[in-house]
Formats: C-alpha cells, structure tokens, sequence
C-alpha cells in the first residue's frame, strides 16, 4: 500500500463531511489549498484582484465537484487539475494576452541558447521569470509553474494536465528554450 501522509487523511475526512452534508468542512480544504493555487494563478495573471477572482472561482468549482471526486486518485491532483481548466478557460474568456510559443524555438539548437539565465542571481532570475511567465500561454505558464515552484512531478503534471508524460516532457523542454531566450533578451536590455 502506498504511504499517503497526513494531509491525504485529512483531505478525504473534510471531503467526507462536505459530502455527508457539513459544508463548514469545506473551510478547511480552502485554507490548505488557498495559498497555493493563488500562488500558481499570480504568476499567469498580472492584476492581482483578477487573480483573486479565478483563485476564488478554482474553489467554487472544486465544491461543486466534490461528489465527483473519487478517491482513489490523490486530491492535490485533482484539485489543481480543476485549477489549470478553471485558469485556462477564465484568462481565454478574459481575451488574456500573450505571446504563443512556436515552434521557432525547436530549430535552434540547444546549445546556442546561452546559459544566461544561470549567471544571474536567483532573486533577479525570478523577477525575470515573472515577466516572461506573464507572456506565456496560460496552460504553458502553469505547466511550468507546476514544474518549478509546486514541484510536482512529470508524472502529476501529466495527471493534471491531461497531457502524456512524453508530451509534458516536450513542452518543458520547449517553454525552457521560451524561457531562456525571453529571459537573454531582458538581461541584455
């Protein structure tokens, strides 16, 4: 049997009482998933009150779908599964802006795109990181979001995404590249 800490029980027993009519549980989800999910949608959204509005609307949604949930699959995953389509879907209703990344990026070869990125200081790198996330398509954006400050894995990143562990491997790979040459641009500025 596969070791599930604390947290899972305590999801499941919460999740229980909402489904068995106690909709107060539901507080306790809110507060253990809260941060994190405005966390992953700030980094996409530039204006924090829309932020605000998709973070609540992500937790609207994981409510209407709590007798959906099965629970087998972990709860982490499936919430933040509702959490990327519930950003995705608001930011393309919203007409977000962002540049598309092509793919222009795959003919350059890997080893032209310098290393820029790893010269310069982590906090320097992260405000850069942000300006070039806010660029990104929002499914590309979370993905990488995911990957980097939520470190899920590959593996729970297919899960939430829908996509398979070899595409979701591939687009890393390609929003890296994004990533760097954006990121070349800005420190060369």
């Amino acid at each position: 049997m596969r070791h599930t800490g604390m947290t899972e029980f305590d999801d499941i027993f919460y999740i229980r009482q909402v489904k068995n009519g106690n909709t107060g549980a539901f507080v306790h989800i809110v507060r253990r998933y809260e941060r994190m999910v405005f966390t992953i949608v700030g980094k996409i959204v530039s204006r924090r009150a829309d932020a605000e509005d998709i973070t609540q609307e992500v937790f609207i949604k994981v409510f209407q779908s709590l007798d959906q949930y099965r629970e087998e699959a972990g709860f982490g995953t499936w919430l933040y599964r509702i959490a990327y389509n519930t950003t995705i879907s608001e930011l393309r209703k919203r007409k977000h802006e962002f540049t598309p990344i092509e793919d222009r990026f795959d003919n350059i070869p890997d080893n032209e795109i310098s290393n820029t990125i790893d010269e310069v200081g982590t906090e320097e790198q992260l405000v850069y990181l942000d300006k070039v996330l806010k660029k990104m398509p929002p499914d590309d954006a979370m993905l990488i979001t995911m990957f980097y400050l939520n470190s899920n894995s590959i593996q729970e990143i297919s899960n939430i995404t829908g996509n398979s562990v070899a595409n979701v491997k591939v687009k890393l790979h390609r929003i890296r590249k994004f990533m760097n040459f954006e990121i070349n641009k800005l420190i060369q500025q």
